[in-house]
């Protein structure tokens, strides 16, 4: 029987939770996934309670966020591989200083995380871990630093400004249920408020936090925690349902991964 590795992931969102558990076990069936955090506290009592060779850890988490937790394991005589899951990817420095083996932005990838794995699976099989996750941890960063990809991305949008009949309306982002293009416009949908803009779904896209809004069509971006449930017809169809509101929305194929657990 072959050697299983004990994995802790901690995210404060469980559906983002639930979607990197079934990543995970499809692309490394060879792991026991032995506790779930919803924070850090809960995190490092998982760490202590299961000694697991592997933390994911979200960075934008409530109270003791994923570096303080990965800080105070990196104390440990045998700290555990740690890898950062988050949308924040200013954060993939600081992130490699304190002992991350790798750097996974959401929504994940699957091929992203098949990476991921072979790396972490490398460095299991090393004599000498330390060394070799300190080793690798140096060509990461050599390749972060000569990235596109680090640069800041913490202005979110957090107004939208809409017109309409000689009125000017300012939308929280925080109160959008999900975005609609419609030819040159894009329609806002908050609460029972509905408005157009004339921005373009991938622009908006690029403005969103990532970790609270998703694309799951070409015209279509939904904030996460409005999702109520997902189904998937006899045709494979899959169809996202929001609290408290009776549309449904649905999702193309190449969106499909934020669901695989279906």
């Amino acid at each position: 029987m072959s050697h299983r590795v004990k994995v802790v992931i901690a995210d404060d969102e469980p559906i983002l939770r639930t979607h990197l558990k079934m990543m995970l076990e499809e692309v490394w069936p060879e792991i026991d996934i032995v506790g779930q955090a919803a924070n850090g506290e809960e995190a490092l009592a998982l760490t202590e309670a299961f000694t697991p060779k592997v933390v994911f850890l979200d960075i934008n988490m409530p109270g003791m966020n994923g570096l303080e937790v990965s800080k105070k394991l990196c104390d440990d005589d045998s700290p555990p591989i740690m890898v950062f899951v988050t949308a924040y990817n200013e954060y993939a420095v600081t992130a490699f200083e304190n002992q991350a083996i790798d750097y996974l932005l959401k929504p994940l990838e699957k091929i992203r995380l098949e990476k991921t794995v072979q790396r972490i699976q490398k460095l299991l099989s090393s004599e000498n871990t330390e060394t070799s996750q300190q080793t690798q941890l140096q060509a990461m960063f050599s390749q972060l630093m000569q990235s596109n990809n680090l640069a800041p991305s913490n202005a979110y949008l957090k107004w939208i400004k809409a017109s309409k009949n000689n009125h000017i309306y300012m939308i929280d982002v925080d109160e959008v249920d999900y975005f609609i293009a419609d030819n040159k416009y894009t329609e806002v949908t908050a609460g029972q408020q509905k408005h157009l803009i004339k921005t373009s779904i991938t622009h908006l896209e690029s403005e969103l936090e990532p970790d609270t809004f998703w694309r799951i069509h070409r015209n279509c971006i939904v904030r996460v925690d409005t999702i109520d449930h997902v189904s998937k017809d006899d045709l494979g169809h899959v169809y996202i349902y929001l609290k408290g509101r009776d549309e449904k929305l649905s999702v193309s194929r190449k969106y499909h991964h934020l669901f695989k657990q279906m």
